[in-house]
């Protein structure tokens, strides 16, 4: 039978104390690391998602502004016509009133 003595003991439990450190440490570096890439994933996806909103506002606002350029332009057209200001040939010319 062997017989360990202190100094042994001692010598064994600081190895496996040590190695245990490092494993923990090779762990959590790992694991940062992946988290960095997640993050960076998820920026990456934000981004996008937040382009893609602003695309959409913009799409819809240029939508906006063309319709409300061909009512000033309907507008227009029929105030040329009631004030025959359309260059002559007023027979053709519908008049319209304005409620």
């Amino acid at each position: 039978m062997v017989v360990l003595t202190t100094d042994v003991i001692v010598t064994l439990a600081v190895i496996g104390v040590v190695l245990i450190l490092i494993l923990l440490i090779l762990l959590i570096c790992c694991l940062c690391r992946k988290c960095d890439q997640c993050a960076r994933w998820s920026r990456r996806t934000a981004n996008k998602r937040e382009e893609d909103t602003k695309d959409r506002e913009i799409t819809e606002s240029r939508r906006e502004f063309d319709q409300i350029r061909q009512q000033h332009n309907e507008i227009g057209d029929q105030l040329r016509v009631k004030y025959n200001l359309n260059g002559g040939g007023g027979r053709d010319a519908k008049i319209v009133t304005f409620a």
